[in-house]
Parts: structure tokens; C-alpha cells; sequence
């Protein structure tokens, strides 16, 4: 099954606001046990078409589909100029999302959509940045393989609950080949 990795348009917004609800669910969902009213909230809120959609109508933002058979397994969405919190003047994009099915973690979908937007992060800043969950070891086990380093740490709220995230960057931001 080959990977096609494509920018996303206006017309992906559906797909993209099914993924992201489903993904996030996969992802974090154990985290809600008590609060599924606040998880339900979220999704509606964070994916609901309308928003995807004047998301992707942002200049500031790009978005990348990844596709097998047709089927869309996974997303990407960089945001440039996006400074680090509490770095304001740090020139750097940040990789808001980046979310595959659970069904295709195994397949390096996610490798290349990071080197996707890596690509396209470097021609804007020296520094691509993220948050990550700091309960969520595989995903700082694959971002430290991919060059990114800790730079601090964050606190995000959704409903009643408080996250602790780890801040990571790779700089310089050197745009490697897609494989």
C-alpha cells in the first residue's frame, strides 16, 4: 500500500475534522474516564468542520493529508510564525498536530509527514517546536529520534483537567529528504 503525502485544501476539512476527533479519542481518551462530557466538548469544539476550515484558509497555517488507498490515515499541521511560549521573539513554526490511526502507527507514516513539514518549516524559521504530553513516552521517544530536544514545559487546561507537556524544538531546523 503506498503513502501519498499531499497538502490539504478546503475540501479535506471533513476528513481532516473526522481524523482529528478519532485520533485525539485513540490518543487520549483513557484520559477522560471521568470527564467524558469535557472530551466531548473538545472534539466539538477543536474539530468541528467550520473551524478546520478557516483554519486551513489561514495564511499562517498549512496542513498535510496522509493517504493510503485512498483512505485518509493520518494528518500534519504547521504553524509559522509560531514562537515557543515564553520565547516570543524566537523566530520558529510549530508542529500543532500531528495524528495517524492507531491501524497505521507502524508503517513511519508519521516519520514522513514530520519530514514533510520539517521541509516546509525550514524555508520560514530556524526552529520547528511542539508539545507533547509528558505521559506520552513513545511520542518523546520518536521525536527525540527525530533531532527534537526538550525546551521547557507547558500547562494546558481542558475542562476540568490540567495537562503537563513537555516543549521540544530541533534547531537549527535542517529539511531532510522525504524517504
Amino acid at each position: 500500500m503506498p503513502l501519498q503525502i499531499r497538502p490539504a485544501t478546503q475540501a479535506d476539512a471533513a476528513p481532516l475534522a473526522v481524523l482529528g476527533r478519532v485520533t485525539f479519542a485513540e490518543t487520549f481518551g483513557y484520559l477522560f474516564t471521568r470527564h467524558r462530557d469535557d472530551l466531548r466538548t473538545y472534539l466539538d469544539t477543536t474539530f468541528a468542520v467550520g473551524k478546520i476550515r478557516r483554519s486551513l484558509a489561514s495564511p499562517r497555517n498549512r496542513y498535510w493529508l496522509a493517504v493510503v488507498d485512498q483512505l485518509a490515515v493520518g494528518y500534519a499541521k504547521l504553524k509559522y510564525p509560531s514562537p515557543p511560549p515564553g520565547d516570543p521573539a524566537r523566530p520558529a513554526a510549530q508542529l500543532q498536530k500531528i495524528y495517524i490511526l492507531q491501524d497505521f502507527l507502524a508503517q513511519h507514516i508519521g516519520r514522513d509527514l514530520l519530514h514533510r513539514v520539517a521541509q516546509e518549516a525550514a524555508r520560514h524559521a530556524p526552529t520547528l517546536w511542539l508539545d507533547v504530553l509528558q505521559e506520552n513516552t513513545r511520542a518523546i521517544a520518536f521525536y527525540q529520534r527525530q533531532g527534537f530536544r526538550p525546551i521547557g514545559t507547558d500547562t494546558y487546561t481542558i475542562g476540568a483537567q490540567a495537562f503537563q507537556f513537555h516543549l521540544m524544538a530541533q534547531s537549527p531546523l535542517v529539511a531532510k529528504p522525504t524517504p
